[in-house]
């Protein structure tokens, strides 16, 4: 007498098979000199292994474990992190410890790569302090960051608002990875391969940002000095990009700085784990001298961010007296510090001042006073000659998106910011690749699983959702239609 689990123990059988056909692949891999290969099939095993059947077996997690060390012998850091987050549930306390260290020890590998060692880094933070401190507990410092996932310092998402005003404030200059390190911040952006942003790019080439290149533009700039008598060019107005979406905003301001390719300070407001708002600075090829201040930083020029200035609290209450969050940071020198660099960049024809938000309204009024005169950049939702911009870049890069048509995406991606636009994208790719893992073939992104991933980014009540739903039901009716044939093989 034979019941419904029987099939059970062979679906299993198999399943260990497979990965053990994976663990056997991956060993000859390596003992042929592939690592690469070797560690992409010992992840292959383990993703086999760690199904919906439960925790991977001994096997599987030692494959794993191997990649794991393949990874930081190869310095493959970008690898090494994905591993570990795969890892994690399976380590001790001390085996977590050990791992985040190799990790870091990747990190700064990465950052000796670029002419930072991490005693420079010591010894910056260390002449920042020395000049801001009146004696008290240093308010700049490098912190090591000891995890096996990307800090969120720097990242182009926008940091949470806390319920609760906090009561006091400091600021913390960190230097991580997260500043230097990740595929993203290795390639180049600029205004070339920025793609989806046609009318914005127009308006800041319009006010001469990206153009140094351009010998008319030179040839301009030094007629205007000669006929008005000036020995430079008047100090630029403050550059303040919005979009609904901020990432939007934020991927077209590190194209602008691509552009520049200048000493560049970066600022943005994020909270500490006590909920106190902290003023994140961060530099980028910018040489601040052994005891000097922050009012040295651009004296040769540069760029000076401030990222998300709508999320920024003000150092007065609203009537006016001294308090609120930044009531703490406004008593310190490294401060005013902070607040002299913002205005002598904003004073200087050297600087280029550069701010993003979201929403205009929600910047406070100190703030805007400070940045005055500024000019607004405003970055709309893509158009359809943007939009096609955008797909034609993502079909560049992604081969597998080739076979859908164009047309059809530009239209259904209407009314998408740009970063919705990529995370659709992206997850369709990821899909199919999962697929062709599991299928143990190439399987291309298709129309249902791309529009299915749009849908999600559209409103419920809006034209494109309705046609995107239309679609993807057409192309699952299309495909029962041949089931007939597919089962008579």
């Amino acid at each position: 007498m034979t019941d419904g689990k029987t099939s059970m123990p062979h679906h299993d059988d198999e399943k260990r098979s497979c990965t053990k056909d994976y663990l056997n692949r991956a060993k000859a891999a390596c003992d042929s000199g592939d690592a690469v290969l070797g560690m992409y099939l010992y992840l292959a095993a383990f993703e086999e292994a760690n199904g919906d059947a439960g925790a991977p077996d001994e096997d599987a997690l030692t494959g794993l474990k191997e990649a794991w060390a393949l990874a930081c012998t190869h310095k493959e850091r970008s690898l090494a992190e994905y591993i570990f987050e795969r890892l994690e549930p399976y380590l001790s306390s001390d085996e977590i410890t050990i791992c985040a260290e190799a990790l870091h020890g990747l990190a700064m590998d990465k950052l000796e790569e670029f002419g930072l060692s991490w005693k420079d880094l010591e010894d910056m933070a260390q002449a920042i302090s020395e000049d801001l401190l009146d004696g008290d507990e240093p308010i700049f410092h490098v912190e090591r960051i000891m995890t096996g996932r990307l800090p969120r310092t720097l990242a182009l998402s926008a940091p949470a608002r806390s319920s609760s005003e906090p009561q006091a404030a400091d600021i913390i200059a960190r230097a991580s990875e997260a500043v230097m390190g990740g595929k993203e911040r290795e390639e180049a952006l600029d205004y070339a391969s920025a793609a989806g942003y046609i009318d914005a790019i127009k308006a800041m080439r319009e006010m001469g940002v990206g153009m140094g290149d351009d010998p008319a533009f030179k040839d301009l700039i030094d007629m205007l000095n000669d006929l008005h008598g000036l020995p430079s060019k008047p100090a630029l107005d403050t550059i303040l990009m919005r979009c609904p979406a901020r990432e939007d905003a934020n991927h077209l301001m590190m194209a602008t700085l691509g552009e520049l390719d200048r000493p560049t300070v970066h600022m943005r407001m994020e909270e500490s784990f006590q909920g106190m708002p902290l003023l994140c600075v961060s530099a980028h090829a910018v040489d601040i001298p052994r005891n000097g201040s922050l009012a040295d930083v651009f004296q040769n020029g540069g760029v000076l961010v401030l990222e998300d200035i709508d999320y920024w609290s003000s150092p007065l209450s609203g009537d006016g007296e001294e308090g609120g969050a930044l009531f703490m940071m406004q008593l310190t020198r490294g401060a005013r510090e902070a607040v002299s660099l913002v205005r002598s960049a904003v004073e200087s024809p050297d600087v280029h001042v550069i701010a993003t938000c979201a929403d205009l309204a929600a910047i406070d009024d100190f703030f805007l006073d400070m940045l005055e005169p500024l000019t607004l950049v405003d970055i709309d939702l893509p158009t359809p000659a943007e939009r096609v911009q955008i797909w034609d870049r993502i079909a560049a890069d992604h081969p597998s998106i080739r076979g859908i048509n164009r047309a059809d995406l530009v239209r259904l991606s209407s009314n998408m910011p740009r970063v919705d636009i990529y995370s659709a994208a992206r997850e369709a790719i990821e899909e199919a690749y999962k697929i062709g893992l599991a299928q143990r073939r190439y399987q291309p992104v298709t129309r249902d699983n791309l529009f299915d991933k749009l849908a999600a980014y559209q409103p419920l009540d809006s034209t494109e959702y309705e046609e995107l739903e239309n679609e993807v039901i057409r192309d699952f009716k299309r495909d029962l239609s041949h089931i007939d044939d597919i089962l008579r093989g």
